[in-house]
């Protein structure tokens, strides 16, 4: 398997910078862990990780001269956006699916993969942001993720959601632009960024970092025309406050 996280570091010269972080960027798991799939067609599927989100978070980087750092293995193993400690870190079923190797998980199995990979990626994202707070003024933290537009229990319309806990700085910025673009979005739509918005929450202690996670309806960021658009969109809205706010 790939190292457990990948950084794309940006040396641009400025006073603002932008870290963008993917925690489910990819469906990778290990064979050992990959033999046990009865179902392998979950891999590639949203419970797996999200769709496109990579793609985009790798553009932005790219185009607006930023940093960003991504997982490399399967939310299916452990979800490094929750605590350690949460139930759902590890799930055992979702939506549809059933996920039998993570059934009556042994605190052996977990503790393994929490240290060889929860921990890791957390601790090199600590690293990153230590990193960039010494070489510029002010940080901030995005978070790219993707959603699921509908199965038998609901149907959303909306094209991103914004997820915000303690820090409403970038929300207000960012929902005026998409507002002005018309953009249809939703604020901490499709889930709630005070329960689900643990790896921010760490990072930013608590608000104190700027900070927003941005959900993009996945069926919008499925292809090379829909990864371009909102790679367009998010980059204007981005560049403007690089260098203008």
């Amino acid at each position: 398997m790939k190292k457990v996280c990948s950084v794309k570091d940006s040396n641009f010269n400025s006073k603002k910078h932008i870290i963008f972080i993917c925690d489910h960027a990819t469906n990778n798991v290990d064979k050992k862990y990959r033999n046990q799939f009865v179902n392998t067609k979950i891999l590639d599927s949203h419970v797996a990780y999200d769709i496109g989100a990579k793609s985009l978070t790798l553009n932005l980087t790219k185009k607006l001269k930023q940093s960003c750092i991504f997982s490399n293995f399967s939310r299916l193993l452990i979800d490094p956006n929750r605590k350690k400690t949460d139930k759902d870190s590890i799930v055992s079923s979702i939506f549809d699916y059933q996920i039998p190797i993570n059934n009556n998980i042994r605190k052996k199995e977990k503790d393994l993969r929490v240290k060889n990979f929860y921990n890791i990626y957390h601790n090199n994202i600590s690293k990153l942001i230590n990193n960039k707070q010494k070489r510029h003024e002010k940080i901030f933290l995005v978070s790219i993720h993707s959603f699921t537009k509908k199965n038998h229990t609901f149907n959303r319309g909306v094209e991103v959601g914004l997820l915000w806990n303690k820090n409403m700085n970038l929300l207000l910025y960012i929902q005026k632009k998409l507002s002005d673009d018309g953009i249809h979005y939703g604020r901490n739509y499709p889930y709630s960024g005070f329960h689900y918005n643990y790896t921010l929450d760490k990072h930013s202690k608590n608000g104190l970092i700027d900070n927003i996670a941005i959900e993009i309806r996945n069926d919008l960021i499925n292809n090379i025309k829909g990864i371009n658009k909102y790679t367009k969109l998010f980059s204007k809205i981005f560049k403007e406050l690089i260098n203008g706010r």
